[in-house]
């Protein structure tokens, strides 16, 4: 279990405002410029704030060209760095350390700090980013929607016993460094993410995957409404995963769960980021600000 932190509303504008200022001040000259938290934001209170949570060994500039396309329909943007991401050193090992704690706490920092920013809230996330949104659903009451995108429940074709097994063993080896794509190496695209991963970095995203769905069993989802969304020509995660959790919140309330597939897409995992050679950004941009203005 990865309980979540404490409810720390921001009941004010400014109050959030100061909030988010005081996590932007943790991106010093190691971050890269376009990797540090950003705010889109209208200079006053709006009907909506959302939220954006990046993938693992990506950054803020995942959402470079999705976030203000919701700016400009009024909502007020957070994308927060996440913590150990965004190095001006795309090789470093930063990512050694990082623990699914550590996650859970920035992404809910931000979520706090994000209410202050509008009447309703409502986060989104791919990937790792998704598992949060996927944490967020579970347990928090007050946030409208949460959209997970893509969310690592499961790796590649994998079953939730074997991705279980993978995960015990993967965090009593020695912590490694791998490729995203041998072939290219350091060149990997997109520019937003490092080039590699460290094993117990991904086993500490599935942790938040293993937790939200051993609780999502026997304990009914918080948010007001739920909207996942997959490719489902995904090549890195098991959907099917995805959907078993999706099912289980479904069978502890009457409405508010969706799961969308968007058609359409090549086989990629990262559908967000311009930069990725197979994004198709024209198809899913739209979509997913219909997952986040679609009511009930």
């Amino acid at each position: 279990m990865i309980p979540p932190p404490p409810s720390l509303r921001a009941k004010t504008y400014d109050e959030g405002i100061a909030r988010l200022r005081t996590i932007m001040d943790r991106d010093d000259e190691r971050i890269a410029v376009g990797a540090r938290t950003a705010l889109y934001v209208h200079g006053a209170r709006t009907p909506w704030s959302v939220v954006l949570f990046h993938g693992l060994t990506n950054h803020p500039g995942q959402f470079i060209d999705f976030a203000p396309q919701l700016y400009v329909l009024g909502v007020n943007v957070v994308v927060p760095r996440m913590p150990l991401h965004g190095y001006a050193d795309r090789m470093t090992d930063a990512l050694a350390g990082l623990t699914a704690e550590m996650l859970v706490a920035a992404a809910y920092e931000s979520l706090d700090a994000a209410a202050g920013l509008g009447d309703r809230v409502a986060v989104l996330g791919i990937s790792m980013g998704g598992l949060l949104c996927a944490h967020i659903a579970q347990y928090r009451a007050d946030v409208d929607k949460s959209v997970p995108v893509a969310p690592d429940f499961g790796l590649l074709g994998l079953s939730r016993e074997l991705t279980d097994c993978l995960c015990w063993l993967l965090l009593r080896l020695p912590n490694m460094f791998l490729w995203w794509d041998p072939r290219v190496k350091e060149a990997q695209r997109p520019a937003t993410a490092y080039p590699r991963f460290a094993t117990h970095a991904l086993m500490q995203t599935l942790r938040i995957g293993n937790a939200v769905s051993a609780a999502a069993r026997t304990v009914p989802a918080a948010a007001q409404q739920i909207v996942t969304a997959v490719n489902p020509l995904d090549p890195a995660v098991n959907n099917h995963e995805t959907y078993e959790t999706v099912e289980s919140w479904r069978r502890l309330r009457a409405s508010g769960v969706d799961y969308d597939e968007l058609s359409g897409l090549p086989k990629n995992h990262d559908i967000i980021d311009p930069d990725n050679p197979l994004a198709r950004t024209d198809i899913v941009y739209p979509k997913l600000i219909e997952l986040l203005t679609r009511t009930p």
